[in-house]
């Protein structure tokens, strides 16, 4: 049990500090598809691969260490949506639709973070997992 309460403690500190800097990140992405720099919103999406990445680990490690309720049900729900929105990111990437690469970011992809960050940000650091 000490050690799930150490990981959680760990990604509950890594999550408050990195999530909402991914959140401005990937909205700022966004709003440079919308405005065609998308130069500029390649280069902010292409520094927030790796933070995706990481992301998506924490999401599937959430039913350890999030007490059980409606903290995982919601994620568990949107959490599909929120993966087919990242293969149509690249399939939108390949097909050169910038658009629609900014829209996803906007509609999907944020607001599935935003979600995650707030189930995590309602915690009290130290919040213990009990089955």
């Amino acid at each position: 049990m000490d050690d799930i309460k150490e990981l959680s403690d760990e990604i509950f500190d890594s999550a408050m500090d990195y999530l909402p800097r991914l959140i401005d990140g990937l909205s700022r992405a966004s709003d440079h598809f919308k405005k065609n720099e998308n130069l500029n919103g390649f280069q902010i999406l292409s520094d927030a691969n790796e933070g995706l990445t990481w992301f998506n680990e924490v999401v599937l490690g959430l039913p350890v260490i999030l007490p059980q309720g409606d903290n995982v049900t919601d994620i568990k729900t949107s959490w599909q949506p929120y993966m087919e929105a990242l293969n149509s990111i690249l399939e939108s990437i390949e097909n050169k639709d910038t658009h629609s690469v900014g829209q996803l970011l906007e509609n999907e992809i944020v607001p599935f973070i935003r979600l995650v960050f707030e189930k995590i940000s309602n915690l009290k650091p130290g919040t213990q997992y009990t089955q």
